[in-house]
């Protein structure tokens, strides 16, 4: 399933060059050193262009944007995605964070990576500055202009590349050569389970979710210190982005599966297969729900029900305790009804929200899923 990151943010773009005098045309802002290292005016000028042109195509959905390349779209389906809401609007409606460009450094062959930032200062008498994020891409030339393309492949060109059975590991330091042998065997067996190929996985292994973010050109953005342990994946192009320092990451592969799988399933049983699964954060099911036994333990006045489907409430480790009571209630469907449960679980009836799909399958409706839950947490 194409993952539904769609550009909606509209930015009136208007150049306002220090750098080499251009007049004044936009809230984009270049900041004085920006080119410093490229002295040639016609060069600065085609960049430019070519930058404000990419921002405004972002608004047109309708309509491939004539800065990225239309054979990079399909290997890598919104590579910017992070722009999506670089402006950040506040309440009033107006977009706070200004695009700022900051640096740009030639790579040759007329390749180049520009650093955007969207900083803002605040209109309260504090005037405190803001920063939204610092992220750079990579600029190539193809014919009259220049077009964008994320920084992963630049920043991993000295990374180390093995392939492991259907996985291909991308990583800067070392391998665990039985830990990929372990996630390679995961895949098989997953893949028979559901009587299907086993897919192809790019894996890119990090330390952390700082080097990982890094990896994909931020200098800043909040998610790359959320947690200590993490990861992305990119479903349309079964494609790992393991912040956790390991070779083995199940919960993601399992979001392939059923990406394909099930076109209707709902978040709440994907996360919950994929936390039965293969944990979260780095934590198995067992532990999860020892951290949620805990939590609810101590908000007796808390609404189970609204924990299961609301994702908001995270409790120890940063994992949504939503994910831990549906993997807790997709072990207990697939222990007792199979792999057939478990497909009955992600093929909900038209208009049936979770807990009409739980009781269809197995007599358990909102009234009764308190004490249900509370009785699969008991053994912990």
């Amino acid at each position: 399933m194409k993952q539904a990151l769609i550009f909606v943010i509209v930015i009136h773009i208007v150049f306002v060059c220090k750098g080499y005098g251009q007049k004044s045309d936009s809230t984009l802002i270049i900041s004085k050193p920006a080119f410093y290292l490229i002295p040639d005016t016609s060069v600065r000028v085609e960049l430019t262009n070519s930058l404000k042109g990419f921002l405004k195509a972002r608004n047109d959905v309708a309509n491939p944007n004539p800065y990225i390349d239309s054979t990079y779209l399909k290997e890598s389906v919104e590579p910017f995605y992070w722009l999506s809401n670089a402006e950040a609007k506040k309440p009033n409606g107006k977009n706070f964070f200004t695009p700022t460009l900051l640096t740009v450094m030639p790579i040759g062959g007329q390749k180049y990576i520009m650093k955007l930032a969207y900083m803002a200062v605040s209109k309260s008498d504090s005037n405190i500055p803001e920063l939204n994020l610092i992220a750079s891409f990579e600029a190539r030339k193809i014919g009259d202009k220049y077009l964008f393309y994320n920084t992963i492949d630049y920043n991993t060109r000295l990374y180390n590349v093995k392939q492991v059975g259907n996985i291909k590991y991308i990583y800067p330091n070392k391998l665990d050569d039985k830990k990929a042998k372990k996630m390679n065997d995961f895949n098989t067996s997953f893949a028979k389970k559901f009587n299907v190929e086993p897919l192809k996985i790019t894996y890119y292994k990090c330390d952390d979710p700082e080097q990982l973010f890094k990896m994909l050109g931020f200098d800043y953005i909040e998610n790359m210190y959320f947690s200590l342990s993490g990861g992305l994946a990119y479903p349309w192009a079964n494609t790992l982005l393991a912040g956790n320092n390991s070779e083995l990451y199940e919960h993601e592969t399992v979001h392939f599966y059923t990406s394909t799988l099930f076109e209707h399933k709902t978040r709440e049983v994907d996360e919950g297969y994929a936390t039965y699964i293969g944990g979260s954060g780095g934590v198995n099911l067992d532990g999860l729900s020892v951290f949620a036994k805990n939590y609810i333990n101590s908000n007796k006045t808390s609404d189970i029900c609204e924990l299961a489907t609301n994702f908001k409430v995270r409790i120890e480790g940063g994992v949504p305790i939503t994910y831990i009571l549906s993997g807790l209630v997709c072990r207990d469907i697939e222990e007792r009804f199979g792999v057939d449960g478990i497909k009955k679980l992600f093929t909900p009836e038209p208009q049936e929200d979770y807990f009409a799909t739980l009781k269809r399958i197995n007599g358990i409706g909102k009234e009764e899923f308190p004490i249900y839950i509370k009785g699969l947490l008991a053994k912990y």
